[in-house]
């Protein structure tokens, strides 16, 4: 099947982690795919990994999400190269642990500038091409941390939440303006990508695994299944929801 052919999906953090799996899925079900991130030597890697399977399917673009130049670059670019933006995917973020006595102001705009001013800016600036190329999707990572709280992640909880409620507000805009533009968030837990390195270093997986009832950490197959389903056409019914990937822990 090609779930997602003659899609043309712009996908910000797609060095490593989520971004790159969600480019190689979706490139494997026929879309193109624009790979954005600070770290351009890693976004030429996932690129070249997905060309190397599918010939011409994916670009690399140097991008800082927290830049409006970049955005209106990095956009003008994959556009001009995919002939048209149809999904968008916000996954570029950033975590930090700290409580409301010991987080930085520093580290709590650093948090909030990559992770929930980025998605405004960017998803803004690309409506134009979104609007161009319907039906179109709008895809926001978010985390089960912008719906349960923890006493050590003030900023990353703040952010995360803050994603997830303007997710419902875009897909409401878009819906009340008669656009074929669905707006959803996902919301993985625990996952192996490199967000969460440092407590696998010391040995916490065990602690965190604890957590989870399904009893393992997440994949990022198991988010990239979720972020296909809402850059297909299967998912031409769905906006404003937010996709809990979580093994069960918010339950």
């Amino acid at each position: 099947m090609a779930r997602v052919a003659g899609k043309k999906a712009f996908i910000t953090g797609g060095a490593q982690g989520l971004g790159a799996c969600f480019a190689r899925m979706l490139a494997d079900e026929g879309a193109k795919v624009a790979v954005s991130d600070v770290n351009i030597d890693g976004a030429r890697e996932t690129a070249a990994a997905v060309n190397e399977k599918h010939a011409g399917a994916a670009i690399a673009i140097a991008h800082d999400v927290t830049e409006k130049d970049d955005w209106e670059r990095a956009l003008a670019e994959a556009n001009d190269v995919m002939g048209g933006i149809s999904v968008l995917i916000n996954n570029a973020g950033i975590g930090s642990f700290g409580n409301i006595e010991t987080e930085s102001f520093e580290n709590w705009r650093r948090v909030n500038d990559v992770d929930v001013d980025s998605i405004f800016i960017g998803t803004q600036l690309a409506m134009p091409y979104l609007k161009e190329n319907q039906p179109a999707s709008i895809i926001n990572i978010s985390s089960v941390a912008g719906l349960v709280a923890d006493g050590n992640f003030i900023a990353y909880n703040a952010a995360k939440a803050a994603v997830w409620m303007m997710t419902k507000s875009i897909a409401l805009h878009c819906a009340r303006s008669g656009y074929d533009i669905r707006c959803n968030s996902i919301h993985p837990v625990f996952t192996r990508t490199p967000i969460i390195e440092p407590m696998l270093k010391d040995g916490s997986d065990h602690k965190l695994v604890r957590q989870i009832p399904l009893k393992r950490l997440g994949e990022p197959e198991d988010i990239g299944y979720c972020a296909l389903y809402l850059a297909s056409d299967e998912s031409r019914f769905v906006t404003a929801s937010e996709f809990k990937i979580d093994g069960g822990i918010t339950a």
